[in-house]
């Protein structure tokens, strides 16, 4: 990772900044650690830079390029390519946060002189329940099954210095990067192994807007270059969505995002009509999408398993006296992410929540932390809907 440049684009991320920072400055792989972070902030207008130069203070690697006007990622991305000089650079946004090791297996594959693009599973921390909840991880789940056939890279990348820098009007940067690498005749590799964590839009209204820009750019893209993403691709998505049935995704859901998306795409045709908007390389933020993840919880690096810890009912005592269920239940519950289940019963608390051993055991040692003298087991439960 001495040879890369990590680049954090950002535009008003109080909320994430601090994690996204943190979890890449944690980053350590074989004895090798993070080199130089740069954070480009583009006219942002609330406490983000503050928070950068916080952690540049106790951390020599972070350096803040700030611009004061909003000039769009790509414009930012230019930039970050004209303050740095590495020939590796990763690039990812500051409301993406990367779960432990990914950022070295996302670089990993550039061993081979033949990659020249890399890319991460992104997660969604929304939970998964409800219309949009489900959507959201379907929309996701849909780009992990096209991307292990072809290639689909976006929310952290990493790529050869092979350019100057890009169209400063594209909506679509991961995508116009995906086509310069594939015109020098390198290979995009997608790396499911290296996850991140993003949060997708909460409401309907926000999930049209965001597809209905990102298809847009899509499409400008096609017009001017000729390069159509894998999910253009109408067979491929088909083959993606069979995969997802075969995996028991609820079909209600799968139909719903297929409906969505449609009708997002109709919109984009509809405004698109051949030809682009100028300035059209700056969009409108989603708001519900710029908390990831909720102070104080811990990440969950895998959603496809369920973790259940059981802490029996005579497990929990203060000072020797046993403390009450409902009042251990009511603190578990402070310390667990929305979506965790919590039971109560006769026999004690059951705790069940997506994630891999990993994260049961990062939960148990918080809970422990909050609660002296707790005592739990946790089991692997298999992958249901």
């Amino acid at each position: 990772m001495h040879r890369a440049v990590i680049g954090v684009l950002v535009h008003n991320e109080e909320p994430n900044i601090e994690t996204c920072l943190r979890a890449i400055l944690d980053e350590s792989v074989d004895g090798i650690s993070v080199g130089e972070v740069i954070v480009v902030s583009s006219g942002s207008t609330d406490r983000t830079e503050d928070i950068v130069r916080r952690v540049a203070s106790n951390d020599r690697r972070v350096r803040l390029v700030s611009e004061a006007k909003r000039n769009g990622k790509a414009s930012a991305l230019n930039l970050l390519l004209s303050k740095s000089a590495h020939p590796l650079v990763v690039l990812l946004g500051g409301d993406v946060v990367f779960t432990p090791g990914s950022l070295g297996r996302l670089l990993e594959p550039f061993e081979d002189p033949a990659v020249g693009m890399t890319g991460v599973r992104p997660i969604p921390t929304n939970a998964r329940r409800g219309v949009m909840g489900n959507v959201v991880h379907v929309l996701w789940d849909m780009h992990h099954e096209l991307s292990l056939s072809k290639p689909k890279l976006g929310e952290a990348i990493a790529f050869r210095r092979i350019l100057q820098g890009i169209d400063t009007e594209t909506l679509v940067d991961e995508a116009m990067l995906e086509q310069v690498v594939l015109r020098q005749g390198l290979r995009l590799q997608y790396v499911p192994s290296a996850i991140v964590r993003n949060h997708g839009p909460e409401t309907l209204r926000e999930f049209i807007d965001q597809r209905t820009r990102i298809y847009r750019g899509h499409l400008d893209l096609a017009a001017v270059t000729g390069y159509r993403v894998s999910s253009m691709n109408a067979s491929a998505a088909g083959r993606a969505a069979w995969n997802l049935v075969r995996r028991r995704v609820a079909l209600r859901y799968l139909m719903l995002a297929f409906c969505l998306e449609a009708a997002a795409r109709t919109h984009a045709r509809l405004t698109h009509r051949g030809s682009r908007v100028r300035g059209g390389g700056v969009w409108t933020a989603i708001p519900s999408s710029k908390v990831v993840v909720e102070a104080g919880h811990v990440l969950r690096a895998h959603h496809d398993f369920f973790q259940r810890l059981q802490i029996p009912g005579a497990a929990v005592r203060d000072g020797g006296r046993q403390i009450s269920g409902g009042a251990v239940a009511l603190r578990i519950r402070q310390l667990i992410r929305s979506d965790d289940q919590i039971s109560l019963s006769s026999e004690g608390l059951t705790v069940i929540f997506r994630g891999d051993v990993a994260a049961a055991e990062a939960l148990f040692a918080r809970l422990a932390r909050e609660i002296r003298e707790l005592k739990a087991s946790h089991v692997i439960l298999p992958p249901m809907d």
